[in-house]
């Protein structure tokens, strides 16, 4: 218990107390107070105890002294006090947040060091404080260091709080466990994080989870309720590899994707229709259609355990839901913003999502002559999803694994043999696992089928048009069998190819005249291709205020909030 010195007792008959046990107490005292100012503030910024514990094991790996590892516990605990210095319009803002808004958080880590600096018994602290976004390779803030110009207690903060973050479940989304977390961190080691830092993570893990598995180690949740590190008990034991790669087989990974994100814009758009007043169920279905993510979700809700339904188009799961129903599917889904400078994965899963949309459109408009179009549309959109496991369990995959075969066809052989498996079994496995139907797991197992017929046909002849649309390599031949054998004169082809995209958007480029000017477009696309502000405003010989001007005035005339959103605007609509 911290004891009060009276001030009146003289100065020279003060307590003879330890100097350093005294500064100890002071210590925990300011940091104390600091952290409830916080957690009333901001309570994401609180460090949870298996944040600290995590810490504190990863700064013993990379050797800090006795001294350095007590400031490191000290700094992960006020990391995010500048938080508290903020506008109530970031800090209590529960919508999405402009780019003004970013630029506005981004400052905290200065402004904690000017307010720990000014604290004589957290002062050593600071530093540690300031540095903990910036980036192994000089792209962080706010100062933009590198490699061993970030202090080391900043290097271990940064690797243990992205973990953590993403492992770990929060109020408005859930986390995606520990070993998705790690192939995450690990997707960023030698750019985003220190490379000796993450592998200090990976042992200290390692210690962990063989602790958890001895009956020793913590349990999955930590004594403040939050979650800890996910799935330690399933993995308990398991050890990671030297090489930094997580080997986990198939089945695995099957058992982990149990939510695919959906992209956050799209989340957005969907709230606002479904909450606006007057929504038909159609308006509410098309912003639902515009994202894999949430048609997932929504078809899952649709369908409970032990359900009979068979609801195989979204209309129809709107219509079964009701507005409230399909926001309580969509409200804990976890979402995923462009990815800027991010990993693989999350790559990945852009390009699985453009392309899953253009399918999705194109198999409408192949089989809108013969029957409702919204059947088709569903597996359409699914269709590829077994390639996000192969994509989340091999490293290899697609570049070794499919080397340098070029058709749908002959992809699908490099598959069989490497794997043992192709990706439409493993995506009707999903689909299974998910409660879905069996008429959209029979039309995703089969779409890449020699003999196929109905719903896979219609998806397989889709998926081959968007290849040949984009300039990808197509078995022509059968693709024309294909469209006589459902029923499609090749005229009726040629009109389909002509009304799809011919490069990465979802949509059917407009005609639409752009509302933006040329200094603006130019912003945008820069924008597009993960360039930041001051490269924009180097590029173009103006200044970052300038920059901020030219996209407030875009974000106006495009009707959005965000750089996201813009850049997704302005694709879709062809005018950039």
């Amino acid at each position: 218990m911290l004891e009060v010195v009276d001030d009146a007792v003289p100065l020279g008959e003060a307590r003879a107390a330890p100097a350093e046990a005294t500064l100890v107490d002071v210590q925990q005292a300011a940091c104390l107070a600091l952290e409830v100012a916080l957690a009333v503030r901001a309570p994401e910024g609180r460090a949870s105890s298996a944040m600290r514990s995590l810490t504190a094991a990863v700064g013993a790996r990379v050797g800090l002294d006795a001294g350095a590892a007590a400031d490191l516990l000290l700094a992960v605990r006020l990391r995010d006090v500048g938080m508290i210095a903020l506008p109530d319009s970031v800090v209590r803002n529960e919508g999405p947040l402009a780019a003004e808004d970013w630029e506005v958080i981004s400052r905290h880590p200065d402004l904690g060091h000017e307010l720990l600096a000014q604290l004589p018994a957290l002062a050593s602290v600071a530093e540690a404080v300031k540095f903990h976004h910036e980036r192994w390779d000089g792209e962080g803030y706010p100062d933009g260091l590198q490699r061993s110009a970030i202090p080391l207690s900043s290097r271990v903060i940064a690797v243990c709080d992205a973990f953590v973050a993403m492992a770990s479940d929060r109020p408005h989304r859930r986390g995606i466990g520990a070993e998705a977390a790690l192939a995450q961190v690990t997707e960023g080691r030698g750019s985003q994080f220190d490379p000796d830092v993450v592998d200090a993570l990976f042992g200290a893990l390692e210690e962990l989870y063989a602790a958890v598995g001895t009956g020793k180690g913590p349990a999955r949740e930590s004594e403040d309720g939050q979650a800890g590190y996910g799935s330690a008990k399933r993995v308990a034991g398991r050890r990671f590899p030297a090489s930094r790669r997580i080997a986990r087989d198939l089945a695995e990974v099957v058992e982990e994707l149990d939510v695919i994100p959906a992209l956050a814009p799209a989340h957005d758009r969907l709230l606002a229709v479904t909450e606006a007043a007057g929504a038909t169920p159609g308006e509410i279905a098309a912003a639902v259609e515009d994202d894999v993510g949430l048609t997932i979700a929504i078809l899952r809700r649709a369908h409970p355990e032990g359900s009979k339904a068979a609801i195989v188009t979204i209309p129809e799961a709107v219509q079964a839901l009701g507005a409230e129903g399909v926001l309580q599917a969509v409200h804990d889904l976890p979402l995923s913003e462009f990815s800027w400078r991010g990993s693989s994965w999350e790559t990945a899963l852009q390009r699985f999502r453009t392309h899953a949309l253009a399918v999705g459109r194109a198999a409408m408009k192949l089989a809108g002559e013969t029957l409702r179009p919204d059947e088709v549309l569903v597996p359409a959109l699914l269709h590829d999803v077994g390639k996000l496991v192969f994509l989340r369990a091999r490293p290899d995959y697609p570049r070794e694994i499919l080397g340098e075969a070029r058709t749908p066809e002959a992809r699908i052989i490099r598959e069989q043999r490497a794997l043992g498996v192709d990706h439409p079994t493993v995506g009707a496995l999903l689909l299974r696992r998910w409660g879905l139907p069996d008429r959209l797991v029979r039309a995703v197992s089969e779409h890449h089928q020699a003999e196929t017929a109905g719903d896979a046909a219609w998806v397989r002849l889709a998926d081959m048009l968007v290849h040949h649309a984009q300039g990808g390599a197509v078995d022509r031949n059968r693709m024309l069998s294909l469209g006589y054998a459902s029923g499609l004169h090749p005229q009726a082809l040629r009109n389909a190819l002509f009304e799809l995209p011919h490069t990465g958007g979802s949509k059917r480029r407009r005609s639409d005249p752009s509302p933006l000017s040329a200094r603006e477009t130019e912003i945008i696309r820069s924008l597009a291709n993960a360039k930041r502000y001051a490269d924009i405003a180097e590029e173009h010989g103006i200044s970052m205020s300038t920059v901020r001007s030219h996209l407030h005035s875009a974000y106006s005339k495009l009707e959005v909030e965000d750089r996201a959103q813009a850049v997704l605007r302005a694709t879709e609509q062809g005018w950039i």
